[in-house]
């Protein structure tokens, strides 16, 4: 009895290639409009946190025995030299201690105030954009989320005018490119709220080393002769 032979085919198994292009932008027209603009917050949040991060770690360098010789002025009564040393110095306290030095000879009250206001412009320098990588950090989910949603009613409309069966892969596809935003949303987002905060944190070291030295200089002119 000769054998047969029995030549059997399996059936193609079509297999999707995965390209993060596909999966980002084939979202349709408003979906890659969203897209696009999450990426755009992402681009913004990151220059904002490098300007302002070597800007603040220039503010926060420490000026050895800055202090020190802006008391030997004040006590040489060389009024004019400790301005003009100020000038040379370019950080925060001592555009503020300048202020306190061009009124000396008034009340200590206003010599405290012009400082004050003086710090308030330096403060408002220290935290320019702050408020647009804070506004970032929450905005790029919000944009991902609102990219999921109307993907799904897109999704979800296209299987409402399908006649018979729904194929799964039709689903799948949709709810996979929907939920895309979200994922790219959340991978702007997150980063740009820790670096909101890292920048928030070293403001206030600043902030606290510019109270120092203030206070420093005002004891020096409160102290009796």
């Amino acid at each position: 009895m000769q054998a047969q032979t029995i030549n059997s085919t399996n059936p193609a198994v079509e297999q999707h290639v995965f390209s993060l292009w596909e999966i980002l932008f084939s979202g349709g027209l408003v979906g890659n409009l969203i897209m696009i603009s999450i990426f755009i917050l992402g681009a913004l949040a990151l220059y904002i946190f490098l300007e302002r991060y070597f800007f603040i770690k220039r503010a926060a360098k420490d000026t050895p025995d800055f202090l020190e010789n802006i008391k030997d002025f004040v006590e040489g009564g060389r009024i004019q030299g400790a301005i003009d040393y100020c000038k040379a110095t370019d950080s925060p306290e001592a555009r503020m201690i300048e202020k306190g030095l061009t009124r000396i000879g008034r009340p200590i009250s206003d010599i405290s105030n012009v400082m004050q206001n003086q710090g308030q412009l330096e403060v408002s320098k220290l935290e320019k954009n702050l408020n647009i990588l804070a506004s970032a950090s929450g905005a790029a989910p919000m944009l991902g989320f609102l990219g999921t949603v109307i993907g799904m009613i897109m999704a979800f409309f296209q299987i409402s005018n399908v006649t018979g069966a729904v194929s799964p892969k039709l689903l799948a596809s949709g709810i996979y490119t929907a939920m895309a935003t979200t994922a790219v949303g959340l991978f702007i987002g997150i980063p740009a709220y820790f670096f909101y905060n890292i920048l928030v944190t070293k403001v206030d070291r600043v902030v606290l080393k510019i109270q120092t030295h203030v206070n420093d200089f005002l004891d020096t002119l409160n102290k009796p002769l």
